[in-house]
């Protein structure tokens, strides 16, 4: 994982990611933290997707949207938002 976020039980699964409970360690907060899958770390086209996803959504605004606070890589390569 990464030191801000302790990922917790997941939430839900799609085709390309995850969501997972989570902690961040610096708000002191549960958040809801979308990691690409284990299994297609290693596939550049399916992280550039995630990515553009994450870009995308964070520039809506709209209550049913949920806000974007950061896009970051774990240890292990796989991008998380």
């Amino acid at each position: 994982g990464n030191a801000r976020y302790a990922l917790g039980a997941e939430l839900g699964r799609g085709a390309m990611g995850a969501v997972h409970a989570a902690v961040d360690a610096d708000f002191g907060r549960v958040v809801a933290v979308k990691v690409l899958l284990d299994r297609h770390r290693e596939k550049p086209d399916l992280r550039w997707r995630f990515v553009s996803e994450a870009r995308i959504t964070a520039r809506l605004q709209h209550p049913g949207i949920v806000p974007l606070y950061e896009l970051g890589e774990f240890p292990d390569g796989r991008p998380f938002y």
